[in-house]
């Protein structure tokens, strides 16, 4: 994905999340608070700049009562270095319900891009 794109989707995320937070009266700081977050990274992520991290993610939609689907966040639209497998891989990391069944579904797309690499170079 090139950089105008990602930080179009960086952007719309940024914006859903904060229309949603002012939506529940609640400010930045009270949300980064709730979430357990620096209010500065918070108001980074709204204005863009910064997309969280899965754990941060998740901290937000925790605090937010909220589905990656209800901010408006189509995972099958983020493709990394232009690869729709790694946006899989993150739509299946994100899909977790806790750090027990995170981990695992880590290990088996660790294995599967070992696999990966040892396909690509027999090719």
């Amino acid at each position: 994905m090139n950089d105008k794109n990602k930080d179009k989707l960086n952007n719309t995320f940024g914006v859903r999340l904060k229309e949603i937070r002012k939506a529940r009266g609640l400010t930045q700081q009270a949300l980064a608070e709730k979430a357990g977050i620096d209010d500065k990274h918070l108001c980074r992520i709204e204005n863009g700049k910064y997309f969280p991290t899965h754990a941060t993610l998740n901290k937000l939609l925790t605090a937010l009562d909220l589905s990656i689907d209800e901010v408006g966040l189509n995972l099958e639209q983020i493709k990394i270095n232009n690869n729709p497998i790694m946006a899989k891989a993150l739509q299946i990391l994100n899909s977790a319900k806790n750090d027990e069944e995170l981990l695992c579904y880590l290990e088996s797309l660790k294995a599967t891009q070992k696999a990966l690499d040892v396909t690509k170079s027999r090719i």
